[in-house]
């Protein structure tokens, strides 16, 4: 019964994190092109769609699959862990405010449309470091 639970559990995690990233792709329209600006708002918009689907895969992980084993108390003497929760707190609020705001930049638009994709692969970037810095338990 208890496995039962577990699959549970996972297939409403992965469900739901399957309905957010459509939501995303539904309201973002990575395809639709802007006449003067095609390659940064492609760029922006697909680099977003990346970070998003490794940011929901890196909470799924860290969620069910992390060593909680591991002694937290050696990690906050280090600050790695500091480290690690300043990094998720960055990676999650920057790429969604960054997608949220870019209309409001009008004449420097596709400027920022570059910063912020290089941004998200950075964000990226930082994900994979931490998933492979992370002691996993499959």
């Amino acid at each position: 019964m208890n496995n039962f639970f577990q699959f549970l559990l996972h297939f409403i995690f992965i469900a739901t994190f399957l309905f957010v990233y459509i939501i995303a792709i539904i309201i973002l329209k990575p395809f639709r092109l802007h006449r003067k600006r095609k390659i940064s708002t492609i760029s922006l918009k697909l680099s977003y769609l990346i970070y998003l689907a490794f940011f929901l895969a890196f909470v799924y992980l860290v969620l069910f699959f992390a060593d909680n084993e591991v002694n937290t108390e050696e990690n906050m003497e280090d600050g790695t862990s500091v480290i690690y929760y300043a990094i998720v707190l960055v990676s999650f609020f920057i790429p969604n405010i960054g997608i949220m705001i870019r209309r409001r930049f009008k004449k420097n638009r596709g400027s920022y449309n570059y910063v912020v994709t290089v941004l998200n692969f950075l964000i990226i970037l930082a994900l994979v470091f931490m998933m492979s810095h992370v002691q996993w338990n499959f």
